[in-house]
């Protein structure tokens, strides 16, 4: 036999909850993006910026990040791009020149270390990760994730991944630039924020 419970509105006894007319619970909520969350409430919200100011005709990594945390995930929320003063090559947009975001390499050597800054400016947390910009030289294999042909000049987009792109301990993650252009800058971000691997 089926049971049915009624909510009784409890409106000013000893704090209990309010109930309307059809017996529904009432409630006051806020939402906020997870992002803004995990920033507010554990201060494990960061962004890391890359740059290559020497784009010539071929494959660059202009960021490389790595989760070198051993309990936390790292969830990848935004990246952003954009190239400026490119020149020298094929007219845009091209099938020549676009971004590629991927998975599965190593750091080996070169380019130049960047640190992730933490997004709420009154915690005092670092990220548990290494990043490196300026082209490093990687080792492993690439797995492209996502692409995006440059449509112009000083042409910026922002990938949403919406923490949906995780990286667990030893993860990396490159947004990297091809392009047959002579000259020219290329930048990127990342924000991503952390939370434990078994939550």
């Amino acid at each position: 036999m089926a049971l049915e419970f009624e909510i009784v509105d409890g409106t000013g006894v000893n704090g209990s909850a309010k109930v309307n007319d059809k017996n529904e619970l009432q409630v006051r909520a806020t939402n906020h993006p997870i992002q803004h969350v995990i920033s507010e409430r554990d201060g494990q919200a960061y962004q890391v910026v890359g740059d290559f100011a020497s784009v010539n005709n071929s494959t660059h990594t202009i960021l490389h990040l790595k989760n070198t945390s051993t309990t936390k995930n790292m969830y990848i929320t935004y990246i952003r791009v954009q190239t400026v003063d490119l020149a020298g090559g094929t007219t845009l947009p091209s099938a020549n020149t676009y971004w590629q975001v991927g998975t599965g390499t190593t750091y080996s050597s070169g380019g130049t270390a960047v640190t992730p800054v933490n997004v709420n400016f009154s915690s005092a947390n670092q990220a548990s990760a290494t990043a490196y910009d300026n082209n490093p030289t990687l080792g492993g294999s690439f797995t492209e994730t996502d692409r995006y042909y440059v449509q112009s000049e000083a042409d910026a987009v922002t990938y949403r991944k919406e923490a949906v792109m995780i990286l667990g301990p030893n993860d990396t993650i490159d947004v990297r630039l091809i392009s047959d252009h002579t000259s020219g800058t290329a930048y990127a971000r990342i924000s991503f924020f952390y939370e434990n691997a078994d939550d």
